[in-house]
């Protein structure tokens, strides 16, 4: 009973610093640049599964490339009239790469039909290049953005904090089978249940950027191109006759206008020569 609370505190004050500095314990172990353990995590059944069956037994972290996110963003400009036609496309170069869509919007146009939408796919990360090659021949680049994340080190640290865990939770399991009183029992159960937590929040943050690791995401906008005017600067023939009719209904206007401001001067002006006749008129009889 003794020995055993000569314990509890000890493996406690561990558990607790794996809890609060996992990322600082880690800190020794980014040497390895793009070490990772992601794929023990992600393997059961397979090596990760015997490498997790004894977590104190061994420290060792495995050598493997770089982990980068790969991301794309590409704008097209399509002819008219093949906007739906080129989703399928899109959907096609998914389905041909082992990738997926994950979303996609589409809205109407001037014309009241469907012209313009987005999507975006998860292409798996070897295929990456191809797929955003082969999307591009979809019609008329207007931007294209890529970039590229580098998560190696976090990768290394999440490990680190995983393998650390592990060690505390195991510690921990075992003294709460020797405690033979419940305030003991108590103390280390809340202790593992923490534990525990970081444990799962380790494991899912992991996972999560495995996955994003694992297949490159790549969003595409697409709209169809307006008609526009033949680059010689001629006219069509709608065109000319509209210019002809709205230049004859303006100088129509003007003249009504003229018409209006005269037509007084031009009244009072043809009355003082009827006047005028009338007056000579008698003048010459007298």
């Amino acid at each position: 009973m003794k020995k055993l609370a000569l314990l509890v505190p000890l493996v406690l004050a561990l558990a607790l610093s794996a809890c609060n500095s996992g990322s600082e314990s880690s800190g020794g172990s980014t040497g390895g640049g793009g070490a990772s353990e992601g794929s023990f995590e992600r393997s059961p059944g397979g090596a990760g599964s015997k490498a997790s069956d004894n977590p104190v037994s061994s420290s060792a972290v495995p050598q493997v490339g770089p982990q980068v996110v790969k991301t794309a963003s590409l704008r097209l400009g399509l002819a008219s009239g093949s906007f739906e036609d080129k989703v399928g496309e899109a959907h096609a170069v998914a389905d041909s790469f082992g990738g997926f869509v994950v979303e996609s919007f589409a809205s109407q146009g001037s014309g009241k039909r469907i012209a313009e939408g987005s999507l975006v796919l998860r292409i798996p990360a070897e295929n990456y290049e191809s797929a955003l090659s082969r999307l591009r021949e979809l019609g008329r680049v207007e931007s294209l953005e890529e970039s590229g994340q580098d998560v190696s080190k976090e990768f290394v640290d999440l490990n680190a904090r995983i393998r650390q865990l592990r060690a505390v939770e195991a510690q921990l399991l075992e003294l709460l089978q020797r405690a033979d009183d419940v305030p003991a029992a108590l103390a280390v159960q809340n202790q593992l249940s923490q534990v525990q937590l970081d444990l799962e929040q380790a494991r899912g943050r992991l996972q999560y950027l495995d996955d994003r690791v694992a297949f490159a995401t790549i969003s595409m906008s697409m709209h169809e191109l307006s008609v526009v005017a033949p680059k010689g600067g001629g006219f069509k023939i709608v065109d000319a006759w509209a210019t002809a009719g709205s230049a004859f209904l303006t100088v129509v206007g003007w003249i009504f206008i003229g018409i209006a401001v005269a037509a007084p001067v031009l009244i009072l002006l043809g009355l003082g020569i009827l006047v005028g006749r009338e007056v000579k008129r008698r003048l010459a009889h007298a």
